[in-house]
């Protein structure tokens, strides 16, 4: 009877503080993606003067961190891993941790143009903004899969620009899915990040387009120096080799 006693005022505890902290932090992330798209000005207007780490953000990231990675199972699935907690557990952890540094590398963008605004201003807004990403990995699963496919082979013999390469040559809907997702890219940095830049620093569309520019060159050197190879090395640590 003691024992039953502990157990729901431990499961009272579990819910009160759901109620308390996380539904009110879910709700206001969710008040606030819904601001996105119904009107980015607004949005982004409210943004610049979030200072500090904002908790929905975060929170909000970590959903497009778990939405990413879900997406990324049958890619997985397709290098020869059988998924399960710890695995997604880690992908999870590392795609927000990219969507922050993602946020880092146009934030330092904004910066070398001149914006006086905290960089965690940029971090905030570019988690929300990553959830369109979410839409683009939904056209890159194709070519996804065929990168995952050539990382888990490389592991062993190919290297992996060369195993790329020959996955996406060798399959119509890899090809077709990587245009898709370039155009996509383009209009999300066209129409999302240098609207971002312009409205949340209060640039110029010239300083802008140049800030987001840099901060492209920035996240293009990390994806290729940082992310591809952390992913490569996370591959073949999960892989299931025959």
């Amino acid at each position: 009877m003691a024992i039953e006693v502990k157990g729901n005022k431990k499961m009272e505890k579990i819910i009160g503080f759901f109620l308390e902290k996380i539904w009110p932090a879910l709700s206001a992330s969710a008040q606030d993606a819904r601001e996105l798209i119904q009107s980015n000005s607004s949005f982004f207007a409210t943004m610049k003067d979030r200072k500090g780490v904002c908790s929905n953000a975060w929170l909000f990231g970590i959903f497009v961190a778990i939405g990413l990675g879900v997406l990324g199972l049958p890619a997985s699935r397709s290098a020869g891993i059988t998924p399960n907690l710890e695995f997604a557990s880690v992908m999870t952890m590392m795609n927000w941790l990219l969507i922050a540094f993602y946020g880092v590398c146009f934030a330092i963008g904004s910066r070398l143009l001149g914006s006086d605004r905290e960089m965690l201003v940029s971090v905030n807004t570019f988690f929300y903004v990553s959830g369109w990403l979410v839409v683009l990995k939904l056209f890159e699963m194709p070519a996804l899969g065929a990168r995952f496919k050539a990382m888990a082979e490389s592991c062993t013999a190919l290297s992996y620009d060369e195993a790329v390469t020959s996955a996406i040559q060798q399959s119509s809907m890899a090809r077709i899915s990587d245009v898709l997702v370039l155009v996509g890219y383009v209009l999300f940095i066209g129409f999302a990040i240098a609207k971002m830049q312009r409205l949340v620093h209060d640039f110029g569309w010239i300083r802008a387009l140049l800030s987001t520019v840099i901060g492209m060159a920035l996240l293009s050197a990390m994806v290729s120096y940082v992310q591809e190879p952390i992913i490569s090395q996370l591959i073949c640590s999960y892989i299931s080799i025959p």
